[in-house]
């Protein structure tokens, strides 16, 4: 008996999260940011979360794996805003509701509150019909475990046709070919902006494993080597970088081949939420505040952090802030992040959080005299 799990995007990662337990005292950064993206995901579901896995989740729905075409402020990301929206309510080219997915986004990026809800309404991903996929038989690993990732990138035309695929990931002989070939043969409902019909790059990722169950935990060292072997055979595979780069996050953040591998990642996937997060923290570190807060952005305006963001996304966007002597924002931002803490938080994170905004007080409050 073998299942799989198919997740599908535009533009997406296959990162890997499965359920994992509160973060050690001796947690790293980039741990600490992933057992809150995983509470935040899975609270209500499960009061705790376990570890980080080769397996699947679901994408964010914009695209991660390229910057916007513009690099907006404030006060150009309204006008821009305000013009990709008249030119939608006419009858744009296809090339132009391209232009507008990248603008708005740009303005988005740039805290253009209205841009990111225009996004979040009238952005609408490619889908696939409902209908079933026979899956090939899943490769054996070391141990018996049966295991297999597949990644393709493939091009959705505006009539809904899917074609140009490229295989990111193949997880065993024919296993790739299968997949396009079943795709292929049914129509998809193209993406839309406003309404407006437009070809898009679409992700499509399907993880297998024996007996269809994700949550199955490989020992630490199968864990570790699976990722390292991802890598090593699919070398420009943006997800097999951010999963190694989570794994080496959890259990080796000493390892010296994590700052070339993450860097590997970001290279890749710089939109990708924890990989954004960590990358301007790094920064942040080496004084590099406005390029730390240049590359939170995407992390800090993603609408899946509205209504619950994470507090170490707002952490790093404080002291960015707070490095560039901006002080209103840096307040707002620890503020927020200290509010944001779940309860049952380790404790001395939150006490951690809760001094870091009385420094920021205190000088700040010496700056504004």
């Amino acid at each position: 008996m073998r299942g799989c799990l198919v997740f599908l995007a535009v533009l997406g990662l296959l990162s890997g999260c499965s359920h994992y337990g509160l973060p050690p005292p001796n947690a790293s950064h980039g741990h600490l940011t992933l057992a809150m993206e995983a509470y935040l995901r899975h609270k209500g579901s499960y009061p705790y979360l376990l570890e980080v896995e080769n397996f699947g989740e679901p994408f964010p729905r914009l695209p991660q794996t390229v910057a916007p075409a513009l690099e907006l402020d404030a006060g150009q990301a309204a006008l821009v805003h305000a013009e990709v929206v008249q030119t939608l309510k006419g009858r744009p080219t296809e090339g132009e509701v391209v232009r507008a997915l990248e603008d708005l986004r740009a303005a988005c990026d740039a805290g253009h509150e209205p841009a990111c809800t225009y996004l979040e309404k009238e952005f609408q991903a490619p889908q696939r019909g409902e209908y079933p996929l026979r899956y090939p038989k899943v490769e054996k690993l070391p141990g018996g475990v049966e295991f297999a990732v597949v990644v393709l990138q493939c091009q959705v035309a505006a009539d809904g046709r899917m074609q140009g695929c490229e295989v990111i990931e193949d997880g065993t002989r024919g296993f790739s070919r299968s997949f396009i070939e079943q795709l292929s043969a049914h129509p998809f409902r193209p993406a839309t902006l406003a309404g407006h019909r437009f070809a898009s790059t679409y992700m499509f990722a399907v993880t297998c494993s024996r007996g269809g169950n994700y949550k199955y935990k490989l020992p630490l060292d199968q864990k570790l080597g699976w990722a390292r072997l991802r890598v090593s055979r699919f070398p420009e595979s943006s997800s097999a970088w951010t999963n190694l780069s989570k794994q080496l996050a959890l259990h080796e953040p000493q390892a010296p081949e994590y700052p070339a591998v993450f860097e590997r990642a970001y290279s890749l996937a710089p939109r990708a939420r924890w990989v954004a997060t960590e990358h301007a923290w790094r920064q942040v570190q080496a004084g590099q505040y406005a390029a730390a807060l240049w590359a939170i952005r995407p992390a800090l305006h993603d609408s899946t952090q509205r209504e619950h963001p994470n507090p170490y996304v707002l952490e790093t966007a404080a002291a960015a802030h707070f490095g560039l002597r901006q002080c209103p924002e840096a307040l707002a931002a620890q503020r927020q992040a200290v509010d944001e803490l779940p309860g049952e938080w380790p404790a001395p994170e939150r006490e951690r959080f809760k001094r870091r905004l009385q420094e920021y007080e205190a000088t700040c409050g010496v700056s504004a005299r």
